[in-house]
């Protein structure tokens, strides 16, 4: 061994210790387009909340500093919110951020940890497709009806559309997902 080798020269780079399992370096990877979609929607729900946190600023100072409210905060905080919250599902499981409880895995083999990764992935893209579906039907009543918020009249379908449009995106990324974690599980 010479004397200027590192202990990070020494081991394989490889591949990771066969005792460690990291789904996010795996190949759980998706198309790099809808990677970028997902992000651009996730920072667009970003600046919802930061246009929630404003709405809300503005009402409070005005209500308690000037006596004049912002007509209508709660409502347009509630659908700004809503909008924001939707447009980060995507990002989210594409990213792999989802809470995922690993206690009772974490000394499972390899393979029985995948196939496990495998039937979430399953229930995920079947979860995110019926609620893409409810929603849509949702959406569509909406728009029909015309119903819109009681004090400054904004119409509840646009909200919905882009909550349904954020589904229709998770599902892609879920299928992606599923394809990708079939790849893995048959290596």
């Amino acid at each position: 061994m010479t004397q200027g080798t590192t202990d990070a020269e020494r081991a394989p780079s490889h591949a990771p210790p066969a005792d460690e399992y990291d789904e996010h370096t795996d190949a759980l990877t998706i198309n790099p387009a809808i990677a970028r979609i997902t992000r651009l929607l996730a920072i667009g729900g970003g600046v919802l909340m930061l246009a929630a946190i404003m709405i809300t600023l503005v009402s409070v100072v005005g209500r308690y500093g000037f006596s004049a409210p912002l007509p209508g905060d709660y409502e347009m905080v509630e659908l700004v919110c809503a909008v924001g919250i939707f447009l980060f599902f995507p990002y989210a499981h594409a990213t792999s951020s989802n809470i995922v409880v690993k206690f009772f895995t974490v000394k499972l083999p390899e393979r029985n940890r995948r196939t496990l990764d495998l039937v979430h992935e399953f229930v995920f893209t079947a979860v995110a497709a019926l609620l893409a579906w409810r929603l849509g039907i949702g959406f569509v009543e909406k728009f029909h009806s015309g119903e819109s918020t009681m004090l400054i009249r904004v119409p509840y379908w646009w909200s919905y559309s882009f909550a349904v449009a954020s589904l229709i995106l998770l599902c892609v990324v879920c299928i992606a997902r599923l394809i990708a974690s079939i790849r893995m599980l048959r290596q």
